[in-house]
C-alpha cells in the first residue's frame, strides 16, 4: 500500500509541474516581435512569474476551471517563413513569376503546458475540457469567413540585387494559466496560450548587394 501511495503521489506531482509545451506552428516562425515590451510567449514564462500566476488560480472549486490571464491580445507581428532568395550578380536582368495562393481569414493556434491537453479532433484545434469558453470572449474570438485567392506576380531583379520573398503577418497573442478541479481536487494545471492571426501577407523585397 505505500508503495502504491508513494507512486500516485509522484505521478500528482509530475503532472503538476511545468512541463513541455504542446504548441502551435506559430512558435516555429521565423521571427516575432512584440509590439509592446515586456511580453513574453507561455514558454518564456520566467519560473518565479509562473508560479505567481499559477497561486492565482490555487482556490479550490468543487468542480470546473480557474483561469488567469497574464497578458491580453498583445499585437506581434512575425515573418512566417522565407519562400524564396534570389541573387543577380550578373550584368543582364533576370525575370522570375510567382504564383501565390492567399487565404483571408481569421485563424486561430494554440499552445498548452503542463496537464492541460489540446484538441485535436475537430476542424480546429483548441483546449480540452472546455477551458476555451472560460477564457474572456475578446481572446478567443475568431472569425470562419474564408476567400481564397490567386495571385502572378512578374518581378524584374536588376544586376547586382537579391530578391527576397518571405511571409509576413500580424496577430494578437493571449496566454496565461489555469486549473482545472474535481471533487474539489486539481487535477488538471499549466499554461494557456492564445495565438490569432489577423492579417498574413507575401513581402516580395529588392535590395542593392552590398
Amino acid at each position: 500500500m505505500k508503495k502504491l501511495f508513494t507512486m500516485t503521489l509522484l505521478l500528482l506531482v509530475f503532472a503538476l509541474s511545468k512541463q513541455h509545451v504542446h504548441a502551435s506552428d506559430y512558435l516555429s516562425y521565423q521571427e516575432t516581435e512584440f509590439e509592446h515590451s515586456g511580453m513574453v510567449w507561455m514558454e518564456n514564462f520566467p519560473d518565479s512569474d509562473y508560479e505567481k500566476y499559477i497561486e492565482k488560480v490555487s482556490k479550490r472549486r468543487f468542480f470546473g476551471w480557474r483561469t488567469y490571464t497574464a497578458y491580453k491580445t498583445e499585437p506581434v507581428i512575425y515573418t512566417k517563413e522565407t519562400l524564396y532568395v534570389i541573387y543577380n550578380e550578373g550584368e543582364t536582368p533576370i525575370t522570375e513569376n510567382f504564383r501565390f495562393e492567399t487565404n483571408r481569414y481569421v485563424k486561430k493556434q494554440y499552445s498548452a503546458s503542463g496537464s492541460i491537453a489540446l484538441d485535436a479532433s475537430g476542424p480546429y484545434n483548441g483546449f480540452k475540457l472546455g477551458l476555451e469558453s472560460k477564457l474572456d470572449s475578446s481572446i478567443t474570438t475568431t472569425t470562419m469567413n474564408q476567400e481564397e485567392e490567386e495571385i502572378t506576380i512578374k518581378v524584374l531583379v536588376d544586376p547586382n540585387t537579391h530578391l527576397l520573398v518571405q511571409v509576413k503577418g500580424e496577430g494578437k497573442v493571449s496566454n496565461g494559466v489555469a486549473a482545472y478541479y474535481a471533487f474539489w481536487k486539481r487535477i488538471r494545471q499549466g499554461g494557456w496560450e492564445v495565438f490569432i492571426v489577423t492579417t498574413e501577407y507575401y513581402s516580395i523585397v529588392k535590395e542593392v548587394i552590398e
